[in-house]
């Protein structure tokens, strides 16, 4: 096999395999203790370690985690892979800011002191390489910002984080904080915490569907590289809507602790929109699972060069479909009729 590609990662100054296991996934079901679903159906921890062990074997140094995938579960398993693979090399990040625990706010400073220390137990290592703000919420009046934003800087200073990571709008186009469109209220709003948390490292959502930009427009990746500043690519495979074949929108019902329960994105309705509008793509690169997904990681790639994509999994054989997708690179002029077929001349999402 050859080896994965690697994509250097400003901001965290380090090289990063181009693929990244997104471990959100391998957590399970789980609900908060507000009851909100946050996790996934049909998980076996067993098979999921496997799957993380291939993609140890095929070259994959960037893992991502969170204390609320699975409630802990994901960073338990990820700790499993620690120990039997030397740490130096592998980049692993987590992230905080929704659970709460017994304090009042996720961001307030004794809970984010010991969600740390939960973090650092369950991957078994003594740092994190980026640690993520994981909500935008800190509370009435951004109460526990302040306290936040220093906790963040002082343990990158201490080295205990590398990298300070925060969340991207789905939906950015710096311009619009200075215009009267309904995205206004929103970009200013992140601007204002990026410049109070000032970020080395962004996850943003970037998928087949996702809005295109005009050449006026500064979308998030080129925000980014303006301000040397790391970018991961999340929801690629657009949480699996998009790997739908030709035999019909996924029609399964998920438990209540499973958050496509409640998510608007798996309605019948809309996986019947979003199966509609693929199928041209479909007839064209392919009715398959490995085609679609092929489709997904390429595209990513090609629009953000200075990014490293996060993939979802739950065995093996997922995150070789997903690495295989490396293998036939689109060209130029594929990128431009998969736009014209999903776009058009629309800036849509």
């Amino acid at each position: 096999m050859s080896p994965l590609p690697r994509r250097h990662l400003a901001g965290l100054n380090a090289d990063v395999s181009v693929i990244g296991a997104g471990c959100w996934t391998i957590g399970g079901r789980a609900t908060t203790n507000r009851g909100t679903p946050i996790g996934w159906d049909g998980v076996d921890p067993d098979t999921a370690f496997v799957g993380l062990v291939r993609a140890l074997e095929r070259g994959v140094t960037l893992y991502d985690t969170a204390d609320v995938y699975g409630l802990g579960h994901s960073e338990r398993l990820l700790g499993r892979l620690l120990r039997l693979a030397p740490r130096q090399g592998l980049t692993i990040s987590s992230k905080v800011g929704y659970f709460a625990g017994t304090a009042p706010h996720p961001y307030h400073p004794a809970q984010m002191r010991a969600q740390l220390a939960t973090t650092l137990g369950n991957l078994g290592t003594d740092h994190l390489d980026i640690y993520f703000l994981h909500s935008s919420d800190f509370g009435p009046d951004d109460r526990y910002l302040p306290d936040a934003v220093d906790l963040m800087h002082t343990w990158r200073g201490q080295g205990v984080i590398r990298a300070v990571g925060m969340r991207a709008p789905h939906r950015f186009a710096e311009e619009w904080a200075a215009a009267d469109g309904p995205e206004a209220t929103e970009t200013r709003r992140w601007l204002y915490l990026f410049d109070q948390v000032r970020p080395d490292v962004l996850t943003a959502r970037y998928n087949l569907l996702s809005r295109p930009y005009g050449d006026r427009e500064t979308d998030i990746f080129r925000f980014a590289h303006r301000n040397g500043i790391g970018v991961l690519i999340k929801q690629v495979l657009g949480k699996g809507i998009l790997l739908q074949t030709g035999s019909g929108p996924d029609q399964r019902r998920y438990s209540a602790a499973d958050h496509r329960s409640t998510d608007p994105a798996f309605t019948p309705d809309h996986r019947r929109h979003v199966h509609t509008r693929l199928a041209p793509l479909r007839d064209r690169y392919g009715n398959g699972t490995s085609a679609m997904v092929r489709l997904c990681v390429q595209y990513a790639l090609h629009h953000a060069p200075d990014a490293a994509i996060l993939a979802g999994f739950r065995n093996a054989n997922q995150i070789d479909a997903i690495i295989a997708a490396l293998d036939d690179p689109l060209q130029t002029d594929d990128i431009t009729q998969i736009r014209a077929v999903l776009h058009g001349n629309r800036y849509t999402d």
